[in-house]
């Protein structure tokens, strides 16, 4: 199974390509995959390097609140 990344944009280039911030890290990703219109404070799921979809704010605090991990159990 692969899991994308959840980010947010933080700038886009000329050539269709964007900066993502996901957690601590900044990524670059293509947008080749997408038909949205995306800029940056946009979130979107990203893959290999390829954004694959815009995401809602609330689509992206979701996902992010699933990969979070829990303490649940733990004493």
């Amino acid at each position: 199974m692969c899991l994308g990344t959840v980010g947010q944009i933080t700038a886009a280039g000329p050539d269709r390509c964007v900066q993502v911030r996901a957690g601590d890290r900044e990524i670059s990703a293509s947008l080749l995959a997408v038909s949205d219109a995306v800029g940056p404070g946009d979130w979107v799921l990203v893959h290999s390097g390829l954004v694959l979809a815009r995401l809602t704010e609330q689509e992206a605090r979701d996902a992010l609140d699933l990969r979070e991990p829990t303490n649940e159990g733990v004493s």
